[in-house]
Formats: structure tokens, C-alpha cells, sequence
């Protein structure tokens, strides 16, 4: 019976911890790391081309140790004040240094195939969702020269992109907050991307990328969290959820109060109209 009650209360654990991301392996970092993603790491050698820049206006060589950090509960930033962690579930992950520039970038990218999982019942379409928040150090240089950051959803199938948002520090017509030590950040986007049914079976691709300033001495950095087709919510923390002692103690509880109500009842006269 013990053994019972605590596989009963693992799999319960386990659904109330995991969310329902459907595509993109560990999309929501829940898995406390990058697993599932592919890290890669280089130099900025100045943007392209002149605003508005796109991930076409990149000039970088990859090379170097990758940068990137898993936050949980009790993470601050200072430099961003305001920003809550984790945004969802118990884990956030950050990409590039907050401190430590070098001229150095940090990306992520992840492949998967969008699949009736991904259609969202209340409407019926297929969605990507996730959530981000860029934190910038500006140090005044030119827009090509500046720290920058940028996500990019595409569908390799069809060589489209869905989703693209190229930001550099300061950059007009973008809301920034004031942060401290003279850096700027974006408040967390919920984005939400209902791709074309014509793309379903279609192989898309995430990709995130942070760059300090191309004269090395700036830092920029962002903030992701919650890739799938599952809404992304506000940010509340972590669930409390009941340690597997405590689940055995509350089925067992559940179970023990349904043989007493069934003990009483058997006691209980029978009594003929």
C-alpha cells in the first residue's frame, strides 16, 4: 500500500512541476540547465548596415566559452530592478554576461517540429509563446557599435521568418527602463506567434543572442523563459508544492477517511419501507 501511495504521489510531483511547453525540449529551463539547446559563443565585430538592423546585419566570429546562467527563486538584478524571477516555473535562464563584456556575443537555438500539440484549444491555431527581457548597458556609441540583442523565430522547412526583434541599447522607439550604473532593460514581452496551419509539420527554430558593445567594454544581456505553445503567465514564482512525504501523508489521509465512511455505513441499520 505504501509503495502505491508513493508512486501516486511521484506522478502527481511530477505533472505539477512540469509544464505542458509542448514544442522546444526544455523550453522553460525546467530542467534547472541549457540541456536541449545548442550554446554558441563568439566576437562582435559591429553591426552591418544601418538601422533597423536584423540578424542579417550580424558581423561576428564564433570562438570562445559560452556565457549563460539558470536563475531561480531569490535571483535580483540590480542593474534591472523591477524584473521578477523567475518569469515562470521555477527556473529562468539568462543569456551573455551582466558584468563581464570583452566585445564577447552568447546565443541559443533549438529545432523542433510544430505538431497538433501545439494547437491551443481555444482557438484552434498553432501558437509559439515565450517570454524575454533585455538588459543593456549604453555607453552612447553608434547604433552599429552598440549592445544589442535579438530573437528570431523561423521555419527552416520553408526558409521563413516568423518572429524577429532586433534591439540595440537606446534604440529609438523602444520603450527602456531605467536601470542603475547606466544600463537600460525592457520589461518582460509576452510574445505570442500563431503560425500558419500550411507550416504544420514544419521544422521551426527558436534562436536568442546578447552582445556587449563592439569596443568591448559594455555588456548586454537577456532574459528568456517559457518557449512552446503554452501560455506564458506572470510572474508568481515557484509552486509550493507538497515534498513526496507530504503527498503520501495526504493520499493516505484521502484513503483512510474513505474506509472509515465505509465502516460506518456498514454499521449502520438497515431499515425497510
Amino acid at each position: 500500500m505504501r509503495t502505491r501511495l508513493l508512486a501516486v504521489a511521484a506522478a502527481g510531483l511530477a505533472l505539477a512541476t512540469t509544464p505542458a511547453w509542448a514544442i522546444f525540449q526544455n523550453g522553460g529551463f525546467e530542467a534547472g540547465s541549457f540541456a536541449g539547446w545548442t550554446q554558441q559563443a563568439g566576437q562582435n565585430n559591429g553591426l552591418t548596415g544601418s538601422p533597423p538592423f536584423t540578424s542579417a546585419s550580424l558581423n561576428v566570429t564564433t570562438g570562445g566559452t559560452f556565457r549563460g546562467f539558470i536563475r531561480a527563486a531569490g535571483h535580483t538584478d540590480p542593474r534591472a530592478p523591477t524584473l521578477t524571477f523567475p518569469r515562470a516555473g521555477a527556473f529562468t535562464a539568462q543569456v551573455n554576461h551582466e558584468t563581464q563584456a570583452g566585445g564577447q556575443y552568447a546565443s541559443i537555438a533549438q529545432q523542433d517540429v510544430i505538431t497538433n500539440a501545439d494547437r491551443d484549444p481555444s482557438d484552434n491555431l498553432l501558437h509559439v509563446r515565450f517570454s524575454y527581457a533585455a538588459v543593456l548597458n549604453d555607453p552612447g556609441h553608434s547604433p552599429q557599435q552598440q549592445p544589442f540583442f535579438f530573437v528570431r523565430l523561423r521555419n527552416i522547412t520553408k526558409g521563413t521568418t516568423l518572429y524577429e526583434d532586433f534591439t540595440y541599447s537606446n534604440q529609438p522607439g523602444k520603450t527602456f527602463l531605467p536601470g542603475s550604473s547606466g544600463y537600460l532593460y525592457t520589461a518582460f514581452s509576452n510574445v505570442d506567434i500563431v503560425v500558419p496551419d500550411a507550416d504544420l509539420g514544419d521544422t521551426l527554430e527558436i534562436q536568442a543572442l546578447a552582445s556587449d558593445c563592439s569596443p568591448t567594454a559594455h555588456p548586454g544581456y537577456v532574459y528568456l523563459d517559457g518557449f512552446g505553445s503554452a501560455t506564458v503567465g506572470p510572474p508568481t514564482g515557484p509552486a509550493q508544492i507538497p515534498t513526496l512525504s507530504e503527498w503520501a501523508l495526504i493520499f493516505l489521509s484521502l484513503g483512510l477517511g474513505a474506509v472509515a465512511l465505509r465502516s460506518m455505513r456498514r454499521q449502520q441499520p438497515h431499515r425497510f419501507g
